[in-house]
């Protein structure tokens, strides 16, 4: 394509966006509204999947010694468990470890613990905390150390609820986002292609004449597919400068509403989610239009 050419066919776009005007800004408000439906998920999906990343060395799974295990066996059960798939640290916590950590946290009386370790009695079990290289694997392998429930182990425990409906949440935003997204992209593809076919339908007698004197079919084409190509991008474009600004006053909102939340939690910031969102927006803006203009320009433009 020469520099030349391509001047002739943004030119050429560009007039034809304004001579149609009312139709494109249709195509460009459906186009931004799928923008904003990617990116109000992907907020929300890429936080949580930072919530799940941040909690995940906290959320670890906890396995409780029997009794009658005897100290000598806890080195072959420490390397049981680090040969389970995804399992990539296990900590042992002895019962006076665990003693001296619960009335730690739970007493600021020195002699809440005297007499209760006494007698070579176990008052907590002895404790085998185990780190997952992802969240996703706890439930793996939590199946395998219940294998040895009854064996060496008296329960398996980890925070399964949480676990379960941060990822429940994440995986019903994702598809729910898809489909909006699919069901919106759609019909901004319909749109673009009934603005490509008017656009040619008032050119038509233009078109003609181009044919007649040995214009080729990608130079006549190229206007109309850089039509839909430049809506889809400038569709796009809106909702991102909102977002972009949006986003980071919606976060200090929530900050100030919740401000336990920002002890607990830090938010993604703007550049973390935007530097992703910007690339990935336009170019889908620009991807919808460009299927819109190319399918209409196949169907009604006979060259």
């Amino acid at each position: 394509m020469k520099i030349r050419n391509l001047k002739y066919y943004i030119k050429e776009a560009f007039i034809s966006i304004i001579r149609n005007r009312l139709m494109n800004i249709a195509s460009m408000i459906t186009v931004s509204c799928c923008i904003f439906v990617l990116m109000f998920s992907y907020g929300i999906v890429a936080n949580i999947d930072h919530l799940l990343n941040s909690i995940e060395d906290e959320l670890m799974l906890s396995v409780f010694v029997l009794d009658e295990v005897p100290d000598e066996d806890l080195d072959s059960i420490h390397a049981r468990i680090m040969a389970i798939d995804y399992v990539t640290y296990a900590r042992f916590i002895s019962s006076e470890e665990a003693m001296a950590a619960f009335g730690t946290r739970y007493s600021d009386d020195p002699d809440f613990l005297v007499g209760l370790t006494e007698g070579g009695i176990r008052i907590l079990p002895r404790t085998y905390e185990i780190s997952v290289d992802d969240i996703n694997h706890q439930d793996i392998v939590r199946r395998e150390l219940e294998q040895y429930i009854g064996i060496y182990f008296e329960q398996v425990r980890y925070a399964q609820e949480a676990v379960e409906t941060l990822i429940s949440i994440n995986n019903v935003i994702r598809i729910g986002s898809i489909i909006a997204i699919l069901f919106l992209g759609s019909v901004s593809i319909i749109i673009i292609m009934n603005t490509i076919k008017l656009t040619v339908t008032n050119r038509q007698s233009e078109i003609n004449i181009m044919q007649y004197v040995g214009a080729t079919a990608w130079f006549i084409r190229w206007p109309f597919i850089l039509e839909g190509m430049i809506t889809g991008f400038i569709g796009a474009i809106v909702p991102l400068v909102v977002g972009f600004f949006g986003y980071s006053e919606i976060i200090r909102r929530v900050n100030e509403t919740l401000p336990v939340m920002d002890e607990i939690f830090e938010f993604l910031t703007t550049a973390q989610v935007f530097i992703v969102l910007i690339p990935g927006s336009l170019m889908l803006g620009t991807l919808i239009g460009a299927i819109g203009s190319i399918t209409s320009v196949r169907r009604h433009l006979h060259v």
